[in-house]
Formats: structure tokens, C-alpha cells, sequence
């Protein structure tokens, strides 16, 4: 099987499109020369993330939204088209994330463009990004993409922390997940950041979990925004084995692997963990709860529109108004039910 070159990129970003638009086209060239078949771009990588520490009515989260307004793109649009003509010259795909633009600019969503020599391969929309509000919508699918040499997934950030999500691409298939952040660090100290290292075993757990790869590229800007924030960095490709295989701290660059992918998941997935295959030996007939929505969406009134009874139930009733049929009917025990008092 041929071998592929993956590679992420470390980078400090600007609130300035059409300076990390130049940055991103400097870096593509940069990755071709190594040879690199597919790129990932940090989150937001085009407008530069949101600085979250003003509240709703503030004078600068108005200014922010406007930007975010005025530099938000379609996909396809200006820049994807730019990132397109760069990776027809090399042959590569390169993942890029943006603010994209919907409803005229009144939506605005925290989105990755996986784009090839013939355009945009695909879109995906942050997921769990309940805390970016006012400025991000959230997206509400999870596809995956066919490249030449693996089906891939894209996904951004915070959705790292959800394991279930994962497991959603390497079901569908994908081998290989594409990971745009920007993930900061708690303090200033890389020796002892829980936040940072909080990425880094997220991505090793979901990559070994998987059996799948997983390409994590980051911002690494120092004392940004108003409150001196500092990012993590330290990009990294993550081997379907859970192992760091290569990374960077936070200085600017490439970090590069190559592998055959489908070799490596393959050995990973029948000799790797004791040969098991943790897709195989799933038992999700047991894992029912995962999918239930009701706890997030609790009715306002029971199923059919019915009202809940005014009584509670007798003696030897079973309630089954909280299955919505709005009645209480008696308990299958072999007993008589209890006789209702006569209305008074």
C-alpha cells in the first residue's frame, strides 16, 4: 500500500484575513515541499478566534460579532477558491477553518473546508460549541469524506471531548480524523498546564479508542486577546496505536508523519491491543442511554398532547402517564384493582 504524508500546522493567528490567508498559501507551499498530502489549518484559522471574555451587551462583543460579520465567507467563496488553486499545484488537500457565512452574514458558524485540486470536498460544522455563543452557530451533522487514500472526518475543538463523536467517523468508516483548534492553555507554565495537557490525552484516548489517526493542528499565539491568553500549540499526528508519532511545541511550523495509513490501522486493529479490534467487540445493543435525547429535551406536556391526570394513581394502579398516554391503568398482578372512591 502506498504511503501518505500527513502533516499540521503550529501557527500564531492574526485578526487579519487576508495576512493568515497569505500565511496559510506560504504554508501549503512550505508542506509541498515535503512532500505532504494533506494539511490541516488551525481553528478559525482565517478570521482568528474569538476572544470570549466580554458579556452580552458589551461594546467590544458587538464589535466582535461585526467582524466576525464583515469577514465571514461562504463555502465555496474567496478564500477556499485561493486555498484551491494553491493545492491544485501540489496535488494536495488541505483542511482549512473559517468563519463561514449563511443567512447573509446573520449566521456565522465555526466551520473546516477540507479542500482539493477540484474544490471543496466537503464542510463541518462545530458541534459542541454551546460556550461560543453570541458568535457561533452550532453545527448539526457528522459526515465523513472519501480522499484518494482514506476516508476521512473533520472535526474542531471542544468536540474533542466528546469520545462519542469519534466513534460516529471510525462507524462510518474514516481511519483518518482531521482536528482544526484552538485550544488554550489554563495558565502560562508548559510544564504544568492541566488545559493543555487535557488535549493532549483526549487525542491520544479517541485515536487509540478508534484504532484510527488523528491530525491535531493548533494555534500557538502568546498573550493575546484582552486577557494575555496563551494557546497550547503543540500540533500533533496520533497513530491509530494512541502514540504522539510527531509534534511541536509552541514555536511556528510543520509537524509531518508519513505512514501507510491502512496498513497502520489495520496492524493496530488485529495485533496492536492484544489483537482486539475495538470496533468489533462493541455491544451497543447495551449502550442505549448514549442516544437518549429526552434528558435535553424533556416534553412540555406528554406525547399525543394529553394532559397529565389530576390524580395520582391508586393502589395496585400503574402510572403510565409518563409514557404520555395520559391515563393510569392497572397493574398486571393478578389482583383486582382498587376501587375508585365515588366522587364526593
Amino acid at each position: 500500500m502506498a504511503r501518505v504524508t500527513l502533516a499540521a500546522a503550529n501557527l500564531r493567528i492574526e485578526h487579519d484575513k487576508a495576512r493568515n490567508l497569505a500565511k496559510f498559501l506560504e504554508v501549503i507551499d512550505d508542506a509541498a515541499a515535503r512532500g505532504v498530502d494533506v494539511l490541516v489549518l488551525p481553528e478559525v484559522g482565517l478570521q482568528g478566534y474569538a476572544d470570549f471574555a466580554f458579556g452580552l451587551g458589551d461594546k467590544a462583543t458587538a464589535e466582535q460579532k461585526q467582524y466576525y460579520f464583515r469577514s465571514a465567507e461562504p463555502v465555496p467563496g474567496p478564500a477556499t477558491e485561493a486555498v484551491r488553486a494553491k493545492a491544485a499545484e501540489h496535488g494536495m488537500y488541505v483542511q482549512l477553518g473559517l468563519a463561514e457565512r449563511a443567512l447573509h452574514g446573520n449566521v456565522v458558524l465555526n466551520a473546516t473546508a477540507l479542500i482539493g485540486p477540484d474544490g471543496v470536498v466537503g464542510i463541518y460544522r462545530k458541534m459542541h460549541n454551546q460556550f461560543e455563543f453570541p458568535y457561533f452557530n452550532a453545527g448539526e451533522s457528522a459526515p465523513v469524506f472519501d480522499l484518494p487514500f482514506a476516508r476521512a472526518a473533520s472535526l474542531i475543538c471542544y468536540d474533542l471531548a466528546f469520545p462519542e463523536l469519534m466513534r460516529v467517523f471510525a462507524l462510518k468508516g474514516a481511519t483518518l480524523a482531521l482536528m482544526s483548534t484552538a485550544w488554550p492553555m489554563r495558565g502560562h507554565d508548559r510544564e504544568d498546564d492541566y488545559h493543555g495537557w487535557s488535549m493532549d490525552i483526549a487525542a491520544q484516548a479517541n485515536a487509540f479508542f478508534n484504532q484510527m489517526w488523528l491530525v491535531v493542528s493548533n494555534h500557538c499565539e502568546k498573550n493575546v486577546y484582552s486577557g494575555g491568553l496563551d494557546y497550547w500549540g503543540n500540533s500533533q499526528i496520533v497513530d491509530p496505536y494512541g502514540k504522539v508519532v510527531a509534534s511541536l511545541a509552541d514555536e511556528e511550523g510543520l509537524v509531518v508523519h508519513s505512514a501507510d495509513l491502512d496498513a497502520e490501522v489495520l496492524t493496530s486493529r488485529t495485533d496492536g491491543f492484544f489483537g482486539l479490534n475495538l470496533l468489533q467487540d462493541r455491544r451497543p445493543q447495551h449502550y442505549r442511554e448514549l442516544v437518549d435525547v429526552s434528558p435535553y429535551a424533556p416534553p412540555t406536556q406528554p406525547a399525543g398532547g394529553r394532559y397529565l391526570p389530576a390524580r395520582a394513581p391508586e393502589p395496585g394502579e400503574q402510572p403510565l402517564w409518563a409514557q404520555g398516554n395520559g391515563t393510569a391503568a392497572p397493574a398486571d398482578n393478578g389482583a383486582a384493582p382498587a376501587a375508585r372512591p365515588a366522587a364526593g
